[in-house]
């Protein structure tokens, strides 16, 4: 069977049925629903998923090449990444506060156009990032970044590995968390952000919450299943909690930007990117986890 996952008709993907948990390989599975969104409930783990999913193979292609820079989208980008800053120092802290000094190493995995690498090497981290997309991996070159295609192209052991908001787009999260376990250091450390599939803004709106995008998302995270993977893997949880990653600094901040780019570059987001903006600031929730390699 076919599936048209992209914006372009085009492409198309190969779809695979899922039968048994992606996180814990169990089979207490019963059918469930977002709206008219079906979905697979595991009751031993609590994650929800997607029955019909494309193979990773078959979206490492589709990233790789659907994603392209324009001039626009440059002005979009620097909008994203000054807007941003206040959350990215946020996440540092957190770094700074489990003894992650700015002399260690960082591998950002789905690291877009690098913001957040950005500002790691202006703290003075080592920082490397893996991004599938062609076009973010010639963005992030331009700025003297060092990014991957792929994780398995990466030769050396970090101290920490971050992956925010990526790891609900992968089909098969035991694949990469294995990876992960191969270029940590001894005793690194793994920090990941999930959208938080059982928060309250999650439940009251069902198939219209801001992070439901069952066409981008295939595993959706509680934090019982969000800690079952990672100790599936040897991890020891530092920290889960949820939270919301938007807060009043953010807001704030993406109004000056808006101001920024429009008076320097004649550059306005559109009222629907505005308001998806608001949305995501007033519901936007997620799970924020740190665990050391044991």
């Amino acid at each position: 069977m076919k599936v048209d996952f992209s914006l372009n008709s085009h492409f198309t993907i190969s779809e695979m049925c899922v039968n048994i948990c992606p996180i814990c390989h169990g089979t207490a599975i019963s059918q469930t629903s977002r709206g008219s969104i079906p979905l697979l409930h595991c009751s031993d783990c609590d994650a929800h998923f997607l029955q019909h999913v494309p193979s990773q193979y078959d979206l490492d292609a589709y990233y790789s090449d659907t994603y392209v820079m324009s001039n626009k989208e440059n002005h979009a980008s620097e909008h994203r990444r000054l807007f941003r800053i206040p959350e990215m120092y946020w996440l540092i802290v957190q770094l700074e506060k489990i003894g992650v000094s700015p002399s260690s190493s960082v591998l950002d995995i789905g690291c877009d156009k690098g913001y957040f690498l950005d500002q790691c090497r202006r703290f003075g981290y080592e920082a490397a990032g893996v991004e599938p997309s062609n076009s973010a991996r010639a963005y992030c070159r331009n700025v003297g970044l060092n990014v991957y295609a792929h994780i398995k192209d990466v030769q050396k052991q970090y101290d920490v590995i971050t992956m925010w908001h990526v790891l609900e787009h992968f089909t098969e999260p035991h694949a990469l968390l294995n990876e992960c376990n191969t270029k940590l250091k001894p005793g690194g450390i793994v920090c990941i952000r999930v959208p938080n599939f059982d928060s309250f803004w999650s439940r009251i709106l069902g198939k219209y919450w801001i992070w439901f995008q069952p066409r981008n998302h295939y595993v959706h995270y509680s934090k019982k299943s969000l800690l079952s993977l990672i100790g599936q893997h040897g991890f020891e949880s530092i920290q889960c909690k949820s939270r919301k990653p938007n807060d009043a600094q953010t807001f704030k901040t993406g109004l000056i930007a808006d101001n920024i780019l429009y008076k320097n570059f004649r550059y306005k987001q559109s009222l629907k990117k505005k308001l998806g903006r608001f949305y995501e600031h007033i519901t936007g929730v997620e799970l924020f986890l740190i665990a050391r390699k044991k």
